[in-house]
């Protein structure tokens, strides 16, 4: 299923690597993952999450706080016939380990490194690789669904992977996700302008809009500063509005999550 990220042909497994017929190679590593980021093509030495944002979304996705939305995407690729599917920025893994479980085929892909390492301890039978959802390294109409939870998305990498009548699962925040961090955080809160949301892949038609809402209750500061670094709060603010917030100690708040489901239109 991947593409040689060198010179996009098709890679083969071999005992410890996957390789192409011009003889790039790319090792599996000992955890199971392959990287099939190029250096030149990473804007840092240690793209995407760093190893305390990993360890933050771990525990605070494995407490259970998402199992309602874990269960919604899990349903929804029921319905509509999924059976090999991307998780195109899968961070540690939780949402990619659940669908795994329902019985569809998976490929976790993240660009962090870090997060692909944590990924692997769920299940080492699903298919983790480095990589930019930018530049996917999969062989073109391979998969019939991609899930992006609260991810960047690319209209064209998403069409080239889907099969004819594949669908996108696009997870991303409503109107009123996480109201009290967010006024923890800042003087004056912004609605999400969530409406740019359905600009984002053109190349797609719109099948579902759904939204649900459920109870989030953490009980310590340590847990609030795990879901603030799962947010893009934890870089648009600085030390002294987290802090303020992370004093008050526990956090009662309200998720808010918009759900779309797009079909691939033929070209």
């Amino acid at each position: 299923m991947y593409l040689c990220p060198v010179c996009k042909t098709s890679l083969t497994q071999q005992t410890s690597s996957w390789m192409c017929t011009n003889n790039h190679s790319f090792d599996i590593a000992k955890k199971g993952y392959v990287n099939l980021l190029l250096s030149h093509k990473m804007k840092s030495k240690s793209p995407g999450d760093s190893k305390m944002m990993i360890q933050a979304r771990q525990a605070f996705l494995s407490a259970g706080h998402y199992q309602p939305l874990a269960e919604a995407i899990v349903k929804l690729a029921g319905e509509y016939g999924v059976e090999r599917m991307l998780d195109a920025g899968c961070g540690e893994g939780y949402y990619t380990n659940e669908l795994a479980r329902s019985g569809i085929s998976m490929a976790g892909l993240d660009i962090s490194k870090e997060g692909i390492s944590a990924a692997c301890k769920r299940d080492k039978r699903i298919a983790w690789c480095i990589g930019s959802v930018n530049d996917l390294p999969y062989e073109q109409g391979y998969f019939d669904g991609v899930l992006s939870v609260f991810c960047r998305v690319d209209n064209g990498e998403f069409h080239r992977v889907l099969r004819h009548d594949g669908v996108v699962i696009f997870i991303g925040p409503g109107d009123n996700h996480l109201p009290k961090l967010r006024a923890g955080l800042y003087e004056y809160v912004r609605p999400y302008e969530k409406t740019k949301q359905t600009e984002y892949l053109p190349s797609f038609e719109p099948l579902a809009d759904r939204s649900i809402q459920f109870p989030i209750a953490l009980e310590s500061s340590e847990q609030v500063h795990n879901l603030l670094c799962m947010t893009p709060h934890y870089w648009s603010t600085n030390p002294a509005q987290q802090q303020r917030l992370l004093s008050q100690g526990g956090l009662h708040d309200t998720a808010d999550i918009q759900i779309r489901v797009y079909r691939r239109l033929a070209t």
